[in-house]
């Protein structure tokens, strides 16, 4: 997985959350994230694994804000999981 993109790794309520910043399709000043959730130890490229996408509600300007605002949306997976 890490070859393909450049994955961070974050450990959060003991589950891995990885997130990537992906340029925005059509633009070469927008970014996107992608996160998944997995147990520690886990395959994170699993499609069994639970996924989110940034999708239309959030263009990033930096590929750092992307970042940041996938492992927000990786906590909050986390959280739904634990309810």
């Amino acid at each position: 997985m890490a070859s393909e993109q450049d994955w961070q790794t974050e450990l959060y309520k003991d589950m891995e959350i990885y997130v990537t910043a992906l340029p925005h399709e059509g633009s070469t000043a927008l970014w996107d994230y992608a996160v998944r959730i997995a147990w520690p130890g886990e395959d994170p490229s699993s499609d069994s694994e639970v996924v989110g996408k940034s999708g239309d509600d959030g263009d990033f300007p930096t590929r750092e804000a992307a970042i940041q605002a996938g492992l927000v949306k990786g906590y909050a997976l986390v959280e739904g999981l634990s309810k």
